[in-house]
């Protein structure tokens, strides 16, 4: 499959992410195949079945990715597949699909895997056609009974999935789902608590490194547990971005938490200076326990101002964590371009219109050429 039915899947193709068939068709099943999406057991009624060799699935299965109208024309024995862009026409015992654009005049006739099949009045396409449209991959269980397809990171999926992205160490009744994935994108998601679930449409990327924490405390001391939910944005050299959100289960309302560089350099303030052949890098924290520091950093002048500049910049690393009840945070002090010299440690507290900053710290390196002056 060269060009994919969706322009969502034409965008996957052009970036090179089709994904190829893992299919083991040597497998057979006496059995009718089940079939599996995302963990959880889907079209009961059209199972998937071998065909010269061929493993295939319902064409059905794509409503399991994509926001998509299917309507059979029982006349010209056709399925077509339409969305707010375009229309697809799946002709079986064609090995050919015909698009055609709802917005502009054009379309395209393109090949497929495997010719497209009839059975029980139902449309199958190859489990490879399902891979290259989905980025999906399609797998035949040893057994040779399940059929389970997993989206891929490039997968557009419009359903929940069974399996949730986090549980809550503490309280394995405390979930969090995936609501909607399109791309490398996680657009709303769902929490679960008790078994009572609330939607959220938090957006943040896919970072399968780094799932979702799960937290489930009493972080703002009213005597009932909150849910705190900790998602990490990106990652890259010298910088860790996470997001945090607090939610109050009874009301599933989110109360506020302002983000740890923002708490930290409203109540941070620092100067960088030469003294002799050193660099003294002074911060002043005016939160609610008010303390100076001197950071020396021995035989670094010749580095000049230039290398270091005239103050130290906040955040470019942060970390989110839930201990003994308490929302922390730990974020990054830096000078030059990625030059971490500590850690200012933030510890939340309940306020009148959210969490705020309760107390904040700095913790230096340990290093052998920083000495630190009170």
């Amino acid at each position: 499959m060269k060009k994919l039915i969706t322009a969502a899947a034409i965008a996957l193709l052009l970036a090179g992410h089709a994904a190829g068939s893992s299919i083991d068709i040597a497998h057979s099943a006496a059995a009718p195949l089940s079939l599996v999406v995302d963990g959880q057991a889907v079209l009961p009624y059209a199972a998937p079945f071998h065909s010269g060799g061929i493993l295939y699935v319902p064409a059905r299965t794509l409503l399991e990715f994509y926001s998509m109208e299917l309507q059979w024309n029982n006349t010209l024995k056709q399925l077509t597949l339409s969305t707010s862009w375009d229309k697809t026409i799946l002709t079986p015992g064609s090995a050919s699909v015909q698009v055609t654009y709802t917005q502009t005049d054009g379309g395209y006739q393109e090949e497929l895997d495997s010719p497209v099949l009839l059975k029980a009045g139902r449309v199958y396409i190859a489990a490879a056609t399902l891979d290259s449209l989905t980025g999906a991959v399609t797998e035949l269980n040893p057994g040779g009974s399940r059929v389970t397809v997993t989206p891929g990171s490039l997968s557009t999926t419009v359903r929940v999935p069974a399996a949730p992205l986090a549980v809550a160490e503490n309280n394995s009744k405390v979930k969090l789902y995936a609501a909607l994935k399109d791309g490398n994108t996680y657009k709303g998601f769902i929490l679960e608590v008790n078994g009572k679930k609330q939607s959220f449409n938090w957006t943040v990327s896919r970072d399968y490194s780094h799932p979702p924490q799960l937290f489930y405390a009493d972080v703002d001391s009213d005597g009932k547990p909150e849910i705190t939910v900790v998602f990490t944005l990106g990652t890259g050299t010298s910088l860790v971005a996470q997001e945090v959100h607090v939610v109050k289960p009874e009301q599933w309302k989110e109360i506020s938490v302002p983000a740890a560089d923002k708490a930290a350099s409203a109540v941070v303030s620092s100067s960088i200076s030469l003294d002799k052949a050193d660099v003294l890098l002074k911060l002043e924290l005016t939160g609610p326990v008010p303390s100076k520091v001197t950071l020396r950093l021995p035989d670094r002048a010749e580095d000049g101002l230039k290398y270091f500049g005239s103050k130290a910049a906040i955040g470019a690393v942060t970390y989110y964590s839930v201990e003994n009840n308490k929302l922390l945070a730990d974020t990054s002090l830096m000078v030059g371009m990625t030059e971490s010299v500590g850690t200012l440690k933030l510890e939340y507290k309940a306020g009148k219109t959210g969490m705020e900053l309760g107390s904040i710290a700095f913790e230096p390196h340990e290093r052998g050429e920083a000495i630190v002056e009170k």
